[in-house]
């Protein structure tokens, strides 16, 4: 029956009262012959290593080289020689010189073996050159407490993005949206720098020179070079203000008109030419489905794989309400909706024939899904991207008077990124539209219903006046009746 375990430890291992390491490690292949479970071939490969380093020594000692491998676990190998001592340390009555033993990590097995031997030469070189000198990398986990400040190995700015990342993580939830985030705002910006060398002042000034002024990119450099820097110590806030520039305007949208988007529905099912790929020539009626969707219900092109089909379909969706499941997405803001999403124009749902499922099946990640969305949109020509279709169900919402909060709730984010962002794509054009449909059409509304009392009143006071003038006769009439 076998012993082992994950930390099974084979120096512990013996075989007819003789231990492992009493053991000829030439015979390695010998050790419990007749067994072969999991921790005699872990046993065999210690032996097997010790054989190797053996071996190895033997030739180094023939160069006459005084660095030695030692095999100084079950899974690693060392370095044994006599360095000058490290500093704060003595050797032997007073001796300048000292044996350590050092592991730089190598792994104890054929890769391991050779570094460990590369390693071996290049110090012994360093030995008779008399250029040794102890390093942050040959002390390890000693270098914090040997080495001065001065004498340590500043970190490379890779390593110090390493460090700042694992610090994100402890404020954002690892999910998809998360890592958009890390990824969008953070790391593409931080990849500017020279990953291979240490965060100076030069290099983040030569970063923000590549950047071009009153640019996005050189406002959000600026902007997240001055939280990088601060989180590696570097006061650097002087040389990046004096790059710094502000946020540019964003580029004003054009938003489709329905009329727009209707038209838009038969251009992205066209056929194209027998060149383009293969998305581009097939599946027209799943391209119209995923366009009409967008454009029905303001949806992120990416929650168009997030929509509950079988819930969407139900008879008793009566409404044609959608609902979102991130779990779909790995995790979206599907999860700020707290109600169905309900068509703005219910006729569109006949109209793009939607109940009539044909998601598309683009295959690959959900990023390379919505790529192929923008794609076809370019390849087709139109004139606007599919946020944009997002873009005009906000403003179709404005223009049928749906409150605010409401159009938040049904677009998945608060009112105030709602009015942020979604109010100011609306073109002059369209703010004139809504002004003609909400306060114009209500006012000749008003002045039509007014007219229309008027005249009711009118023929309301002429009746009056007939009828009191036919009083006024009868009245005449009895009082000559009674004079008489």
């Amino acid at each position: 029956m076998s012993n082992y375990n994950s930390t099974y430890e084979p120096r512990q291992a013996e075989w007819d009262n003789v231990l492992i390491d009493k053991y000829p490690a030439a015979k390695w292949k010998q050790w419990k012959a007749g067994l072969s479970d999991e921790s005699v071939k872990l046993e065999r490969e210690y032996l097997r290593m010790k054989h190797s380093v053996q071996v190895a020594n033997s030739a180094l000692l023939l160069e006459k080289i005084k660095v030695k491998l030692k095999l100084t676990s079950s899974k690693s190998i060392g370095l044994q020689g006599t360095f000058p001592c490290k500093p704060g340390d003595v050797g032997k009555k007073g001796c300048p010189n000292k044996q350590y033993t050092i592991s730089l990590g190598f792994t104890a097995n054929d890769v391991g073996l050779k570094l460990a031997v590369a390693k071996a030469r290049e110090l012994d070189l360093l030995l008779v050159t008399k250029q040794f000198k102890w390093t942050a990398e040959l002390l390890g986990k000693q270098a914090q407490k040997i080495l001065p400040d001065t004498e340590k190995a500043p970190k490379l700015i890779s390593e110090l993005i390493e460090e700042y990342e694992k610090a994100f993580w402890k404020t954002h939830e690892r999910n998809r949206q998360g890592i958009r985030t890390w990824e969008s705002h953070y790391l593409r910006h931080l990849n500017k720098l020279p990953q291979n060398e240490p965060l100076t002042l030069e290099a983040i000034e030569t970063a923000l020179e590549k950047t071009k002024p009153n640019t996005s990119s050189r406002f959000y450099l600026s902007w997240q070079l001055k939280k990088f820097s601060e989180f590696c110590g570097i006061d650097a806030a002087k040389n990046i203000t004096a790059y710094a520039t502000p946020n540019p305007a964003p580029t004003i949208r054009r938003i489709p008109t329905d009329e727009e988007i209707i038209e838009g529905f038969n251009i992205i099912g066209a056929p194209l030419s027998q060149y383009a790929s293969k998305e581009n020539i097939t599946y027209p009626d799943q391209w119209q489905w995923a366009y009409g969707m967008l454009a029905t219900y303001g949806l992120r092109p990416h929650e168009l794989f997030a929509v509950d089909l079988e819930a969407f379909t139900n008879p008793e969706n009566t409404f044609h309400l959608i609902k979102l499941n991130p779990a779909l997405t790995q995790g979206t803001k599907t999860g700020e909706r707290n109600c169905g999403v309900p068509p703005l124009y219910p006729h569109w749902i006949e109209l793009f024939d939607l109940k009539n499922i044909k998601a598309p099946a683009l295959g690959g990640t959900l990023e390379n899904q919505t790529a192929k969305l923008h794609t076809r949109f370019r390849t087709v020509k139109l004139d606007f991207r599919p946020y944009d279709l997002r873009h005009a169900y906000a403003i179709r919402g404005h223009r049928l008077r749906v409150p605010i909060k409401t159009m938040s709730d049904y677009m998945g984010h608060t009112v105030n990124e709602h009015t942020k962002t979604y109010q100011r794509w609306m073109s002059e054009d369209a703010n004139l539209e809504i002004y003609k449909e909400v306060v114009i059409h209500r006012v000749g509304a008003s002045k039509e219903a007014m007219k229309e009392r008027i005249q009711e009143l009118e023929a309301e006071n002429l009746s009056l006046k007939a009828e009191n003038q036919t009083l006024k006769s009868i009245l005449i009439k009895h009082q000559l009746e009674f004079l008489t």
